[in-house]
């Protein structure tokens, strides 16, 4: 049974309605979270995730244009940000920009779901095409087992919170169709999908993160992984759900193509050389594994033949053009829901290796969803001085379906405890 939802127009800076005016250089929306409810009587108010309404117009040149797909759309957004006084800044301006955002985090947190049904290309002819673009900003992550559990209680929003969305160039689009431009005006809407439950819980911070390593290595580390910079309280040690190397296709920013990439040698993942050899290579696997497990979901209901995660308009037969990939991904959360006892435990840097047919000059680019658990400080002063329910009267236990059983030895019970850690939590009175 599904929890209550709500739903909450966020408010901007500049009032209830945004529009802008397209201009070359990028722009930043502002919204603010003071009109969002923290509690519905006893009930505890959840934000699941933050959906952007994005319309604009898109004038296509009379000659040279190339036909846009939906999946080119995100680039409308080059970056996001989210603070809040109780959380700190979830999503810093370099964490996340439109096209991994739109193309694989919000895919992946809604258990491999697209928000909208793609919509069909805008023809290269000439002509002037508006365009409707659903955008979720996921803060509770349906990827996981009971994952509305993972969403953010609105009072630690509400206190401060403010999302500022940056983009909206005019030229945004001239990277895939030559003269393509946003022109009229552009409307721009926020809105909290919310539920309200009887249980309180309290946080636990999911957030994706894109990070870079130098060009010209084969030898890649990771840097801070698990580490929740920014987020208020975070220790530097967490869960990591996903992890994949960015393609340079529809402006994720990768160095070059999964096609590239020739042998693969994931070391902290416990995974030994893996290279098939001509004309597999090393991503064939991971490739295989991801579509068979997610290809049920049917992330891309377009047309036959076509499979996430490769680009629109690539037919694929036998294991696909891997050059229109989108990503290539390590590890990923099960499509029927993670058990998040099962990720894997981190901190510091992550190390793998990739070897290419020819080593990028770019900067390579890794996209991950992760967690750094709070310290006990920190939830407890979210627990008692923002939800009210102070430690001296109440208690948070992590939420299992069924009763602990006895965990032996030392190293058992070090095992159970490691399990427990980032399961969301049930508050409850001390008795």
């Amino acid at each position: 049974m599904q929890p209550r939802r709500y739903y909450q127009q966020l408010k901007s800076t500049a009032g209830d309605v945004v529009t802008i005016t397209p201009a070359a250089a990028a722009q930043t929306v502002t919204f603010r979270f003071d009109n969002i409810e923290a509690k519905q009587g006893r009930d505890w108010c959840y934000a699941e995730k933050i959906r952007l309404w994005c319309r604009f117009q898109i004038d296509q040149p009379g000659s040279g244009g190339t036909a846009i797909q939906w999946d080119q759309f995100f680039r409308l957004i080059s970056s996001i940000k989210l603070t809040s006084d109780d959380i700190g800044t979830l999503y810093s301006p370099g964490d996340l920009n439109g096209p991994a955002l739109g193309l694989i985090a919000q895919v992946v947190s809604n258990r491999y779901a697209l928000p909208m049904q793609p919509r069909t290309a805008v023809a290269a002819a000439d002509g002037d095409t508006a365009v409707e673009l659903c955008l979720e900003i996921p803060l509770a992550h349906r990827c996981f087992m009971k994952g509305h559990q993972t969403a953010i209680w609105n009072g630690f929003l509400k206190r401060g919170g403010q999302l500022d969305v940056t983009g909206w160039s005019s030229t945004c689009f001239d990277a895939v169709s030559t003269g393509a431009v946003i022109e009229a005006t552009t409307d721009v809407r926020a809105e909290l999908v919310y539920t309200a439950e009887p249980e309180a819980r309290p946080p636990v911070f999911w957030a994706w993160r894109l990070r870079n390593t130098p060009g010209q290595e084969t030898k890649h580390t990771i840097r801070n992984i698990c580490q929740g910079a920014g987020i208020t309280g975070a220790t530097g040690l967490g869960k990591i759900a996903f992890l994949a190397y960015l393609a340079d296709v529809n402006g994720l920013g990768g160095a070059d193509g999964v096609d590239n990439i020739t042998r693969i040698y994931p070391r902290d993942r416990g995974q030994g050389n893996h290279n098939l050899s001509t004309p597999f290579f090393g991503p064939a696997s991971f490739m295989a594994d991801f579509i068979e497990e997610t290809r049920r979901a049917n992330v891309l209901p377009v047309a036959v033949g076509q499979s996430y995660p490769f680009g629109l308009g690539t037919q694929v037969e036998g294991r696909g053009n891997v050059a229109t990939a989108y990503m290539l991904p390590y590890f990923w959360p099960d499509p029927e829901g993670q058990q998040v006892s099962k990720l894997q435990e981190w901190s510091g840097d992550y190390y793998l290796e990739q070897d290419y047919t020819a080593t990028p000059s770019g900067l390579a680019q890794w996209l991950s969803l992760e967690q750094s658990y709070l310290t006990q400080q920190q939830e407890e002063f979210l627990m008692g001085e923002r939800m009210g329910l102070p430690p001296s009267i109440f208690r948070a236990f992590p939420k299992v379906d069924r009763p602990l059983h006895d965990a032996g030895d030392a190293d058992g019970v070090a095992q159970q405890q490691a399990k427990l850690r980032g399961i969301p939590k049930k508050i409850r009175a001390v008795r």
